[in-house]
């Protein structure tokens, strides 16, 4: 499956409390859907992960090994954003954003 590979708050842009568009296609590549679906902690709230996750699982694109590697997946990159964002202040808010989605979710 294609990916963006690299979706994020930074790279979505919104207007009115919609997705307009995904912009920053640098990492474009094939594999896991999961990876792209890590969003879902990189970006949301509980409310709005339950909205999303609602959303692809209505549209028989989700399962709950699925969600299971998204989360992993939520994990690798929010760490990596806390280790290598000390330069860019906004990364790194969303891998704290992120780390403690992930936490209240345990």
């Amino acid at each position: 499956m294609w990916l963006h590979g690299d979706l994020h708050p930074g790279n979505m842009l919104c207007a009115g409390g919609a997705l307009t568009a995904v912009v920053d296609f640098g990492d474009l590549c094939r594999g896991d859907p999961a990876t792209d679906l890590a969003t879902a902690w990189l970006t949301f709230g509980p409310s709005g992960r339950a909205v999303f996750r609602a959303s692809v699982d209505a549209a028989g694109r989700g399962d709950d090994a699925l969600w299971l590697r998204a989360q992993g997946w939520a994990v690798n990159l929010a760490t990596a954003m806390l280790a290598h964002s000390d330069d860019n202040p906004a990364m790194y808010a969303v891998g704290r954003h992120a780390v403690a989605q992930l936490l209240g979710d345990r």
